[in-house]
């Protein structure tokens, strides 16, 4: 099981840790939610059904721990506002000034359309994985999505208008 749990942690880390980056905005927190997803998971393993892959069962367990975060900080997140060079040096975002309008969409946005855009857009869930990670349909899933999509596109150039 060490081989395994390993593997998955080295796999997974990475995508597990930038879901919490840009859910939160603080390098500190998203690392402490990443290990406490991971505890979770191993400690949890033996009730892994194989009824999908490891990746939406780690998302399902990262995004409840999310919520449990919420629930805890009376959904009251971080305003600390970091520099995105601690992120992922290979993120997406590679211009500077398109991170910081980015990462202020993103803030803009509410948990539910960040979490669609994060899942879908940044890690490449299926529909029917993000339904399971955050119990809905799968028609609100597109939905959800769409508008999430919409709204981002709406703020993201009312921001590189004044920027």
């Amino acid at each position: 099981m060490a081989n395994i749990t390993e593997e998955i942690y080295n796999n997974y880390k990475k995508p597990i840790y930038n879901y919490f980056y840009r859910s939160v905005f603080n390098s500190h927190t998203a690392e402490e939610l990443t290990q406490d997803t991971f505890l979770k998971a191993f400690k949890y393993f033996s009730n892994f059904r194989g009824e999908s892959s490891v990746k939406p069962w780690l998302f399902k367990i990262a995004h409840n721990t999310y919520l449990n975060y919420l629930k805890k900080s009376s959904g009251m997140r971080e305003e600390n506002i970091e520099d995105f060079d601690t992120a992922d040096r290979s993120d997406i975002f590679s211009n500077s000034n398109e991170k910081m309008i980015i990462r202020k969409v993103l803030k803009k946005l509410n948990d539910d359309e960040r979490t669609l855009i994060i899942l879908r857009d940044l890690n490449n869930l299926t529909y029917a994985e993000i339904s399971s990670i955050m119990d809905y349909t799968e028609g609100q899933v597109k939905i959800g999505l769409h508008r999430a999509r919409k709204r981002f596109r709406n703020l993201y150039n009312i921001e590189n208008k004044e920027g």
